[in-house]
């Protein structure tokens, strides 16, 4: 089959691509576009600080080689940096910050880190092409949603016998975050309805991503936003010349259901039921994120506002701490309740008990705190690392829920409880917090002022008339 031959039919990918070519800005909601600029701002600050990280230098050294053997044809921006290359290297660099240090925003519940693939897409094509800030914005929304969505219909009920990605060990990210980038590229370079279906064809054969990171280490995990960023945006041009796919990747016998839920679904129609009709119990998937103020994997931040909660209430330290015990959904403890001695950076980030030492002993758990080996072996921070206990807690209808109790060595038991994360859409951060996040992490790589020149165009984000009047700003 041909990129011009003429589809029948209503399979997932042709409803997706459906509904993705036809989007307007005038579509969308304010509230869609509040958070269209809310996830650009906060994607933009974890990018100008992952800039600087060392664990994240091979992405970008990557990115400068391959830009460099394109010939010096390069037709969009690295951040902070500066090097020009060909989009898809400079969002592949630009995807590798955003996913530095875990402070990225996730996107609607399952659906993994959306801003990381989708922000550096908008900003590498948005940039070559010329796009204005409104087209931006749509395309940001359509990838929210197309992550959102194929996210939530992995973890229905919809699979007569339903397998979690994640128990099957493979990372959402990658997985996922293909066809976020996929949806966006394809906003962006003009994609019909048949070539964006096809697009999604082929991103599919790219979905990919392992969690072996969580219990052995390595930084690896950086760069999986950055591989779905490239094989979405390659999905989406190779769509674009004529290369065709199965239309039925999600839902066909050996499809995306199949291969990473362990079924395809009973009903297939159900994965994208009422698309497009925004109303009161249905808003656009980039309306309902996650943000984070702590540079650690999400769930353990409702356990560290607990015991930040309780210390401040009753007036203890970690001297008087006899033991800590953590409940939340099992998933949630696979990913964080593993490792209680750090080896890097990752598994620091990645252990529950040793951010709990930190909070009790350093008082904070900045980013400094995750990316200081000394602090690794600091006997008082593993010492309470030691007594962390955890145990699985399911409320299938509040997977952010934890429960933690404190038990003081004067036999006191204190205990806490939290039913959404603190920056959820449940529970969201003031505008006052978003913004302070965005100053303290890119006032390390740049001044006030053009803090406040990046902040002002994002804010204003749907009147630039290119996105090149942002690019600038985001250099050294």
């Amino acid at each position: 089959m041909t990129a011009t031959t003429t589809i029948t039919g209503t399979t997932a990918a042709q409803r997706l691509a459906r509904w993705v070519t036809a989007l307007r800005y005038e579509d969308l909601t304010p509230e869609a576009i509040f958070h269209a600029k809310r996830c650009m701002l906060d994607t933009l600050g974890v990018q100008l600080r992952g800039a600087t990280l060392p664990w994240v230098q091979p992405a970008y050294l990557y990115a400068r080689a391959l830009g460099s053997s394109a010939g010096g044809n390069g037709t969009s921006t690295i951040s902070y940096h500066g090097d020009r290359v060909p989009a898809p290297y400079a969002a592949y660099a630009n995807s590798a910050f955003s996913y530095s240090c875990e402070l990225q925003h996730h996107g609607s519940p399952e659906s993994a880190h959306t801003g990381v693939i989708v922000v550096p897409v908008v900003q590498a094509l948005g940039e070559q092409l010329g796009i204005g800030g409104k087209d931006i914005i749509t395309a940001m929304v359509a990838g929210y949603e197309a992550q959102g969505r194929i996210g939530a219909a992995l973890a229905t009920p919809e699979f007569p016998r339903h397998f979690d990605a994640r128990q099957r060990h493979f990372h959402m990210q990658g997985m996922l975050g293909v066809f976020s980038a996929t949806a966006a590229a394809g906003k962006l370079l003009g994609l019909n309805e048949e070539q964006q279906t096809h697009a999604f064809a082929i991103a599919g054969s790219h979905a990919c991503g392992l969690l072996e990171y969580d219990e052995a280490g390595g930084e690896v995990k950086r760069i999986h936003g950055a591989l779905g960023v490239r094989n979405g945006m390659q999905a989406a041009m190779l769509a674009k010349v004529g290369l065709t796919g199965p239309l039925t990747v999600f839902e066909g016998r050996h499809g995306f259901f199949a291969a990473f839920g362990g079924a395809k679904p009973s009903k297939p129609e159900a994965l994208l039921a009422n698309l497009g009709d925004v109303g009161p119990d249905n808003s656009f998937c980039i309306t309902r994120c996650t943000y984070r103020i702590y540079p650690t994997i999400g769930t353990c931040h409702g356990p560290l506002d607990i015991v930040s909660d309780l210390m401040k209430a009753h007036q203890f330290n970690h001297r008087d701490v006899e033991k800590i015990r953590v409940g939340m959904y099992e998933r949630g403890l696979m990913h964080v309740g593993t490792v209680k001695r750090p080896r890097d950076v990752i598994t620091a980030q990645a252990s529950l008990a040793y951010s709990m030492g930190l909070r009790l002993v350093k008082g904070s758990n900045s980013l400094e705190m995750y990316i200081d080996p000394a602090l690794w072996r600091d006997p008082d921070v593993l010492a309470i690392a030691d007594k962390v206990e955890c145990h699985v807690i399911e409320k299938p209808d509040l997977i952010q829920y934890a429960h933690v109790e404190v038990t003081l060595k004067n036999g006191k038991v204190l205990s806490g409880e939290v039913n959404h994360t603190r920056g959820s859409a449940k529970s969201p951060f003031s505008d006052e917090i978003m913004a302070g996040k965005f100053r303290t992490l890119a006032e390390v790589v740049m001044s006030r002022e053009r803090v406040d020149a990046v902040m002002q165009a994002v804010n204003g984000l749907e009147s630039l008339s290119s996105m090149a009047e942002l690019v600038p700003l985001l250099q050294k």
